[in-house]
């Protein structure tokens, strides 16, 4: 019988982590087999509400929404029914306080990732699957953008419809565009990308990305942005970018917010590794990787056509190791 010809059970479930890196499991009365906590959905409720719920009911714990990573959508055996197969939301939550086994839940036991592996058949399929995947991972905090972020001098704030002629006043110069990926824009292009960044919100998977418009304290001008992307939470791993309008060049403004970006995937999504890709024709960029203590790590040669002629590529990037001696 094929995957689609047996009945399917929709759930969702926590992978459970503490500072230790022991993994929370469940067994169900009347079963031997652990597996992740959580449960299938009453019809009609999202997969955070009805995880948030069954958190509640299995462990007497409250979890903030906010507080579950999701990590996209699996498939695997059932381990309870068998000849069913399983397709599973599943979400990673950090929890470092105590849990009570309630409900149908006979049992709710931490384990080291070497115990989790030597239950053997006791071990739920989805649960094998999750155990595959980087230890790392767990360690990832996403990045919600809905409040501001200052500096000394600057605003870093999420972007709204009523930029584009702020962005525009700058990404349409010639001399801005050299080293960009696009020509100068005119307004109606900035206002279809000015639309389409002001829906990306958040840091979870790979791929997300936020532009950020960055402005002076001082008058609420916007002077340029700042971007940060998620290139892989199983690596925990983003990449940052920058640009300001020329009148506001070479007074330390693009150093100020790019170190706050950093500071907050380093410090805050707990990630490993911050990288930066430009044109090395670019120097200005690339001093500014230099004084936040990025190191030159690559130099491709002629790897890109660009505007009509093969071009360079220049990588720069640190660890959260360099950023934490500093």
């Amino acid at each position: 019988m094929g995957e689609t010809e047996r009945p399917t059970i929709h759930v969702v479930a926590a992978f459970t982590t503490d500072a230790a890196g022991r993994i929370l499991m469940v067994r169900k009365q009347g079963s031997e087999i652990f597996m992740q906590p959580g449960g299938k959905p009453e019809p009609g409720e999202e997969p955070v509400a009805a995880l948030v719920r069954e958190l509640a009911e299995e462990l007497l714990i409250a979890v903030d929404p906010d507080d579950l990573v999701s990590w996209g959508r699996y498939e695997a055996d059932a381990a309870n029914e068998p000849g069913h197969h399983l397709v599973a939301d599943v979400f990673a939550l950090r929890l470092d306080g105590d849990v009570t086994a309630a409900a149908e839940i006979a049992e709710a036991r931490w384990f080291t990732r070497a115990e989790a592996r030597a239950l053997g058949a006791r071990l739920a399929p989805l649960a094998r699957r999750m155990l595959e995947l980087p230890e790392v991972r767990t360690q990832f905090r996403p990045f919600r953008f809905t409040e501001p972020i200052e500096t000394a001098r600057l605003r870093l704030r999420p972007i709204t419809v009523d930029d584009v002629d702020a962005f525009h006043a700058y990404q349409s110069r010639e001399d801005v565009a050299r080293y960009m990926l696009f020509e100068p824009r005119s307004r109606e292009e900035m206002a279809a990308k000015v639309a389409e960044w002001s829906s990306h919100t958040v840091l979870e998977r790979d791929g997300d990305y936020l532009e950020m418009p960055v402005e002076l304290l001082t008058d609420g001008r916007m002077i340029g942005h700042l971007y940060l992307s998620l290139r892989s939470v199983d690596h925990l791993t983003a990449e940052i970018g920058w640009g300001l309008h020329p009148d506001f060049q070479g007074q330390g403004f693009a150093e100020e917010g790019a170190r706050a970006l950093i500071r907050l995937a380093f410090e805050r999504m707990h990630l490993h590794r911050v990288v930066a890709e430009l044109d090395p024709r670019n120097t200005a960029s690339v001093q500014l990787c230099l004084r936040l203590g990025m190191r030159e790590e690559a130099h491709y040669r002629e790897d890109l056509w660009f505007k009509g002629a093969w071009a360079d590529t220049g990588v720069y990037a640190m660890l959260a190791s360099d950023f934490s001696s500093r």
